[in-house]
């Protein structure tokens, strides 16, 4: 008789920390009295809610197409939303997809996007480089799909990028993929184009070389939910032509996929809408995947998208990443005020990755294994602990990342909440 009916991959899974905080949250706040509830700043969202124009644009489609919006949509996309994608991309990051077959719409958010890159393009012991600290659910996901996370610790994360000399000595034979972005979760981390330069140039020559071999080049997943809380813009890898020491050129598009989604920029999380932007060959096969994995993206949160998409709501997500910084600013001074916190200011995002070590030996005596727990009963704020971004680093174990996509009155009084509790220590 087999031991339990469940997969191996499944046995290994974690509970998710974003959404196994929020049941916690409500577990506390049930017995809470008026005005003592939990303070969620764990998952990462905006308090300001969604442009009316993206809601009215569906309720709108709904009314003159009463049929299609519950009919079966292309596995793809719609057309008119690859479109609408494929001009945003290149409007914030000056690369075009071609709407035709390097643009596939997902469900799920981004993390559908993920899981059909990681079925089209991982097998089993196939090694995935991660930089660390890094998001928690890419080491699920990755195991999900058999293949082994390699995690590498930036030491200086928040001002420093993985180091080309880190990466090229990470690289084996088993590596597969390389996940990158432009701005790191949790430190807010912005890969510049000079760091990426830097790392292309490593993988160009490993990718060189394995064409000389016969062997598959190593792919580079280039994750971007926080794309439009970069004020400067965002920096693209597969944007970038590599000309090695003999002259012989590398494009970095010919190996990198580009995932992203409208939940971060235009507080559309609910939709769960994601969108690859590859090469033409990985698409066709991306889109095979995906019509046995889950079809395709909901029409409703298809439309909703394509308004997102149109070059005047540029101004709305500007003034989201403007408002969303201001008030992480003001967190951010708040949070240094108390005595022996450490809160740099992240160079994007809306979170910051805060250093509470100064009170983790008067945390544990009171029977703390961490900041985070701390903070959840004695101030009442919820939040993800370090040690979810990058396990088996113990210097991470008083680390806290805050979502201050919050109001500003809700962060002034998170704010007051932690200081009366370190202070209380």
């Amino acid at each position: 008789m087999p031991e339990t009916i469940f997969s191996d991959s499944a046995m290994k899974l974690r509970e998710s920390v974003t959404h196994g905080t929020k049941a916690k949250i409500a577990a506390l706040n049930a017995n809470a009295r008026p005005g003592e509830e939990v303070i969620d700043l764990s998952i990462g969202t905006l308090d300001d809610l969604a442009d009316d124009r993206i809601n009215e644009a569906v309720i709108h489609f709904i009314q003159k197409q009463p049929r299609a919006i519950h009919e079966f949509a292309p596995v793809t996309g719609f057309e008119f939303l690859r479109k609408s994608i494929s001009d945003r991309v290149f409007r914030l990051r000056g690369v075009r997809y071609s709407p035709d077959n390097e643009i596939m719409v997902t469900p799920g958010g981004i993390k559908g996007a993920i899981t059909v890159v990681f079925h089209t393009l991982l097998n089993p012991g196939d090694e995935v480089i991660v930089p660390l600290p890094n998001w928690p659910h890419y080491a699920d996901m990755i195991d999900l799909h058999g293949g082994v996370l390699k995690g590498v610790l930036v030491r200086d994360f928040y001002h420093k990028a993985l180091s080309p000399e880190v990466l090229d000595q990470a690289i084996t034979e088993r590596t597969k993929m390389i996940i990158l972005g432009d701005c790191l979760n949790p430190s807010g981390k912005i890969y510049s184009r000079e760091d990426l330069s830097h790392l292309s140039a490593v993988i160009a020559r490993h990718n060189l070389r394995r064409a000389e071999l016969g062997q598959p080049p190593v792919q580079v997943l280039f994750d971007c939910p926080y794309e439009s809380h970069i004020l400067d813009g965002p920096a693209t890898i597969s944007d970038i032509t590599v000309t090695l020491e003999n002259g012989v050129s590398y494009a970095m598009r010919e190996c990198t996929t580009l995932v992203t989604g409208p939940g971060k920029t235009y507080g559309m999380h609910g939709d769960r809408v994601g969108y690859i932007c590859s090469t033409a060959d990985k698409l066709a096969m991306m889109a095979k995947v995906q019509v046995n994995l889950n079809s395709f993206a909901a029409t409703y949160a298809q439309v909703a998208t394509h308004e997102a998409m149109q070059e005047y709501m540029d101004e709305v997500a500007m003034a989201r990443a403007v408002n969303s910084r201001m008030n992480l600013q003001g967190f951010v001074e708040a949070l240094n005020a108390i005595p022996h916190v450490h809160v740099p200011v992240p160079e994007g995002g809306f979170f910051i990755f805060a250093d509470f070590s100064g009170y983790g030996e008067k945390i544990e005596k009171l029977g703390y294994d961490s900041a985070e727990q701390f903070l959840l009963e004695r101030a009442r704020v919820a939040s993800i602990g370090g040690l979810h971004f990058a396990e088996n680093v113990p210097q991470l174990k008083h680390f806290i990342r805050l979502n201050t996509g919050r109001s500003e009155s809700t962060l002034h009084l998170a704010a007051e909440r932690i200081r009366d509790a370190l202070l209380s220590l």
